[in-house]
């Protein structure tokens, strides 16, 4: 039976190459964009590479969930793959954010992946091999930040306070979606994808997008029974 994925914010970027990828495996694949026009250009754009349709997800319109989730159920019965890729960066340090930015960065990279998870459910479960992939970042880990973040190199200045703290959110969903769902069989794991050169990153990030979906990809398509872990882009293993 083919394998059936849902990828949001893949109109562009990583979500994008993760797109192609599984298409790639021969999987079935939804992809979910915000913008409508965007998102049925990059479908139109793969088309010729395998079964990719559009559905149209803002992950801070709770509103856009369901009926995407209702035409994945009447076409395909289930959801093997879901990849939580929509995000987007903020600005505003810890000394100054703007607290309605803060509310948005949150309620795009975290409060809304996790109730897309949570609407999801159903359709996981009847998979036989459901996966859950969080796109986390390093600049999500508390090691991050000793030192006040800048001095990782990734970034210069104080580092944007939104960002940093959803992805720390997501990663703190990541292992608790793994402990409930551990006995049902569905795995759930974050990754980091790198300093991909993206809007992310305003373009300044040092990997393609195409080698950030790598471990997407991975994490999508693997055997491994792990759960509740956070991977690096390169499959080794990282410290919360």
């Amino acid at each position: 039976m083919t394998t059936v994925a849902l990828v949001t914010g893949a109109n562009t970027g990583i979500g994008f190459k993760a797109v192609r990828g599984l298409l790639q495996k021969g999987m079935i694949v939804y992809l979910a964009a915000r913008d409508a026009t965007k998102g049925e250009a990059a479908t139109a754009e793969l088309a010729s590479e395998g079964d990719v349709r559009f559905v149209r997800i803002d992950t801070t319109d709770v509103e856009t969930f369901q009926p995407a989730l209702d035409r994945i159920e009447a076409e395909q019965g289930k959801l093997d793959v879901l990849v939580n890729n929509a995000g987007a960066a903020f600005p505003g340090n810890v000394l100054d954010i703007d607290p309605d930015v803060l509310r948005l960065c949150l309620e795009t990279n975290l409060h809304g992946p996790v109730r897309l998870t949570q609407m999801a459910l159903p359709l996981l479960r009847k998979s036989n091999s459901a996966r859950i992939v969080m796109v986390s970042s390093g600049a999500g880990r508390f090691e991050f930040f000793e030192g006040g973040g800048g001095s990782k190199g990734v970034l210069s200045g104080l580092p944007p306070y939104g960002y940093g703290l959803s992805k720390a959110g997501l990663n703190v969903a990541t292992a608790l979606f793994a402990g409930a769902l551990k006995d049902e069989g569905i795995r759930v794991n974050a990754c980091n994808p790198g300093y991909v050169n993206s809007l992310v990153s305003r373009f300044k990030g040092t990997r393609t997008p195409a080698q950030g979906a790598e471990i997407l990809i991975d994490l999508a398509t693997t055997d491994s029974e792990a759960t509740g872990k956070f991977f690096d882009y390169d499959g080794s293993e990282l410290a919360w």
